[in-house]
């Protein structure tokens, strides 16, 4: 199933309030391009280079 814009809105304000990061694969903040990635702030540069050898 696809998710719209606004179903992913919230996750972003709760990642971001806990210290985490939450992107698009692109890196960019918040989920744009209909993608998103979320993670600790250490691990997430490491995250989107993983994801992004692989999908």
């Amino acid at each position: 199933p696809e998710l719209s814009l606004w179903d992913m809105a919230a996750p972003a304000i709760v990642v971001q309030e806990a210290g985490g990061r939450y992107t698009s694969l692109d890196g960019e903040d918040g989920p744009g391009g209909g993608n998103a990635a979320a993670s600790n702030s250490l691990l997430h540069d490491e995250l989107l280079g993983y994801l992004n050898q692989r999908y």
